[in-house]
């Protein structure tokens, strides 16, 4: 049986561009005709993404040694968590007992420069010494308050051992996750012994493509959920890396753990039954309930969840009923094919 077609001009209303129309369902004979309600998401889990632990770059606080050191012996291992002023490691050879004994000659430097600068400066205020003699002064004492200062942040972070003074121990300067990767048994200055991870800098890194519109609102794994909180602006390929929230004591996970996540999408969608899919012109429809008539609308493929297609639409569909049995047969009559 033919059906009679009432083409509507919905090619300006929906976004995905098929031909759109218009079926009487009273004229569709003895086909077995059933509807099942359309339920609205404020969201979509997506396809699983490969994710993996770690830490954007700058969190991480990086551990300079000032001099070259013959022979470090690491007391913890990579990705142990290390509480502030732990032992992290041993250092041996002369160069950082010759680093402890120039700290100290320092200090002492910068304390008789300081007591100079200050009881000088109540005599320059009264102009009774000249201005270059005040200059060379404050000069020594600026110079060596820097030196000072900038060898205290590295000697902060040792300690001699009470049992034994030849004995130096470096230590954390915060709690977090120690990070090590060395095969030379020495660190030349300049180097790095160590970095730590802070517990709150840990983080699930992604890549998500550039087409991704718009991107996931978050990931989940198991009873971890994290909100994806920056996407870089540089692209790798197709790809962005995107970065989560800090783990939670959810994400029981290690550093460079590699995990699947599955994206969540927060943009409103329709769930829908996988048989009241139907495709015109190649593009995505359903057949949309209205009182005795069916009307093709056009949608976008977002997903899937259990039995159901999930699904963008531009008309409201929310509450509506869409065609759910004999689609197939529908479809051929609305293209003029007959039906079963």
């Amino acid at each position: 049986m033919r059906s009679r077609l009432r083409i509507l001009a919905l090619a300006g209303i929906f976004a995905i561009p098929v031909s759109a129309g218009t079926l009487d369902t009273t004229q569709l004979g003895d086909l077995q005709l059933e509807y099942a309600r359309v339920t609205a998401r404020a969201g979509y889990a997506g396809a699983p993404l490969a994710a993996r632990v770690g830490f954007r770059p700058g969190d991480a606080i990086s551990l300079v040694s000032e001099y070259r050191i013959q022979q470090v012996r690491y007391q913890v291992n990579p990705g142990d968590r290390v509480e502030a002023g732990q032992t992290i490691a041993e250092l041996a050879g002369p160069e950082i007992h010759h680093f402890i004994t120039a700290y100290a000659v320092t200090g002492e430097r910068y304390e008789t420069a300081r007591k100079r600068f200050e009881s000088n400066r109540e005599l320059y205020r009264r102009k009774a010494i000249d201005e270059n003699r005040w200059v060379e002064i404050a000069d020594a004492y600026y110079s060596l308050q820097l030196e000072y200062e900038h060898m205290s942040h590295f000697r902060e972070l040792l300690r001699e051992d009470s049992a034994d003074p030849d004995r130096i121990l470096f230590t954390a300067p915060a709690a977090g996750r120690v990070i090590y990767d060395r095969s030379a048994p020495g660190i030349d200055e300049g180097g790095e012994l160590a970095q730590v991870v802070p517990d709150d800098a840990l983080r699930l890194q992604v890549a998500i493509a550039i087409s991704q519109v718009p991107a996931p609102a978050s990931l989940q794994a198991g009873e971890c959920e994290l909100a994806l909180e920056a996407i870089g602006g540089v692209a790798e390929g197709f790809y962005r890396r995107a970065w989560s929230a800090p783990l939670t004591a959810d994400c029981n996970w290690l550093p460079g753990e590699e995990v699947m996540v599955t994206p969540y999408y927060q943009r409103t969608s329709y769930a829908i039954p996988r048989e009241a899919l139907l495709h015109l012109e190649g593009q995505p429809a359903v057949f949309l309930r209205t009182g005795n008539s069916l009307d093709v609308v056009p949608v976008e493929v977002l997903g899937y969840s259990g039995g159901d297609y999930i699904v963008a639409c531009d008309a409201p569909l929310a509450e509506r009923e869409v065609l759910a049995s004999s689609v197939s047969a529908v479809q051929g009559i609305l293209l003029g094919l007959g039906g079963e």
